[in-house]
C-alpha cells in the first residue's frame, strides 16, 4: 500500500501519542521518520519506528524524558537527553545552537544519556533552511568492531555536513562510518532476503550474507573508516560526557543507549554576505555537474541531490509500504490499544488522517 506524506506524518504521530509521548515530541518525531521514507533512507523511517517501540517496553526509552541543559558557556552548551528520543533532544538542542550562532557566528552543542537520533539528513537539510552550515554527528549502539579486532566495540557513528545554496540544491552528507546501517540488516531480515557480503560479518568475523547472522558491521574504506568511526566516538562522546564502547547498552537486549552527539552551526554571513556565500556554493556545484562524465556516466551528483530528487517524487507518488511491515505497525497500533481488533493497515491510516 502507498501512503502520501501527511498520511505517514498523521500515522506516526498517532502512534507514539498512543505510546505516551508528549504531542509536540510526537509531531517532531513523524517528521523525521517520514523526511527518512521520502528521501529513501528507509533504514530509519517506518521500519525504525517498530523497533522504537519495543526499547518502549522495555524501559530504555524514555517517552517523557527531562531534557535539560548541564552546561551553558555562551557559545557552548551540553544537554541530558535523559534516555528519551535522540531525535527530540537533537532537535531541541538545534533550536538552541541556531540561536547562538546567530548571535555569536558559530556555536557547538553536546548531547549525552540519548536514544537513536533518527535520519541524519534531515538536521543537515533543516541547517540549510536556515542558511547555515551545520556538522553533526553521533555514536551509536555498538555494532562494530575494530580493525583487525572481533569484539564490537563502535556505532556506525554517522556524519552529517549541511551546506546551503541559492539557486542549486544545498549540499547535504549523511554517512555512517559502516557500509550500511543496522536498520537495513533488519529490514533484510524482515523481508527474508539476503544482504551483500560487504555489508557484515558473523561472530568470527567472517564475511555473511545471512542477516540473522550479521553480528559487526563492516567498516567503509577497511583501516580509514574504522578510524574515522574512532574518532566520532571521541567527537561525540568526551565533550557531552556520554557512554561508548562497553559501557553503551547491549542492542540485543534492548538496554538504554546513552549515547552522545555533537553538533556544530557555523553562520555564513559572518565571512560574507548570505547571497555571495550560496552563489560560491551554486558555482561550484555547477563546477562538479559539468564536468566531464566518465565512461558508463550520464549525470554527476552532488551530496544529498539523489535524496532531493527522490523526494520530490515520492511526494507525488506515495511511500510504497510493504506487506510485513505494514502488518507489524498494525499489530503494534493495536497492542497499544491505539486501534482496535481486526483494523488492517488501511484501516489505521484512515484513523489517524480522520
Amino acid at each position: 500500500m502507498r501512503i502520501t506524506y501527511e498520511q505517514e506524518r498523521s500515522l506516526v504521530k498517532g502512534i507514539l501519542v498512543a505510546a505516551d509521548f508528549p504531542e509536540g515530541d510526537a509531531d517532531t518525531i513523524s517528521e523525521v521518520i517520514s523526511h527518512s521514507d521520502f528521501t529513501g533512507v528507509y533504514s530509519h523511517g517506518l521500519s525504525r519506528l517498530t523497533r522504537y517501540m519495543k526499547q518502549i517496553r522495555a524501559g530504555s526509552l524514555n517517552p517523557r524524558p527531562n531534557f535539560r541543559k548541564v552546561l551553558d558557556t555562551g557559545s557552548l552548551m551540553v544537554f541530558d537527553g535523559d534516555n528519551g528520543s535522540g531525535i527530540v533532544s537533537v532537535c531541541k538542542a538545534y533550536e538552541e545552537t541556531l540561536a547562538r550562532a546567530r548571535q555569536f557566528g558559530i556555536a557547538m552543542s553536546a548531547g549525552r544519556h540519548n536514544a537513536n537520533i533518527g535520519c541524519g539528513s534531515y538536521y543537515g537539510w533543516r541547517a540549510a533552511a536556515d542558511n547555515m552550515v551545520a556538522i553533526l554527528c553521533c555514536n551509536t549502539y555498538a555494532f562494530t568492531s575494530p580493525f583487525g579486532g572481533a569484539d564490537r566495540l563502535i556505532g556506525t557513528n554517522p556524519i552529517v555536513v549541511g551546506v546551503p545554496a541559492g539557486q542549486e540544491y544545498p549540499m547535504v552528507l549523511d554517512m555512517s562510518t559502516t557500509n550500511v546501517a543496522m536498520g537495513k540488516i533488519q529490514a533484510a531480515e524482515r523481508e527474508g532476503q539476503t544482504i551483500p557480503a560487504e555489508w557484515a560479518k558473523d561472530y568470527d568475523g567472517n564475511p555473511t550474507t545471512d542477516p540473522s547472522k550479521a553480528f559487526s558491521l563492516s567498516p567503509i574504506a577497511a583501516h580509514k573508516g574504522y578510524g574515522l568511526a574512532v574518532m566520532v566516538d571521541v567527537l561525540s562522546t568526551m565533550f557531552s560526557g556520554a557512554s561508548f564502547g562497553t559501557d553503551i547498552g547491549l542492542f540485543s537486549k534492548l538496554e538504554k543507549e546513552n549515547t552522545g552527539f555533537s553538533l556544530i552551526m557555523i553562520d555564513p554571513s559572518r565571512f560574507m554576505p548570505l547571497e555571495e556565500f550560496k552563489a560560491e556554493v551554486d558555482r561550484y556545484v555547477r563546477m562538479m555537474k559539468d564536468s566531464r562524465k566518465a565512461p558508463g556516466f550520464e549525470e554527476i551528483f552532488l551530496p544529498g541531490e539523489i535524496e532531493y530528487r527522490t523526494r520530490e517524487r515520492m511526494l507525488k507518488e506515495g511511500f510504497a509500504v510493504s506487506e510485513k511491515l505494514a502488518a507489524e505497525l498494525t499489530e503494534l497500533a493495536i497492542a497499544l490499544g491505539a486501534a482496535g481488533e481486526g483494523t488492517d493497515f488501511a484501516g489505521l491510516v484512515s484513523k489517524f488522517m480522520a
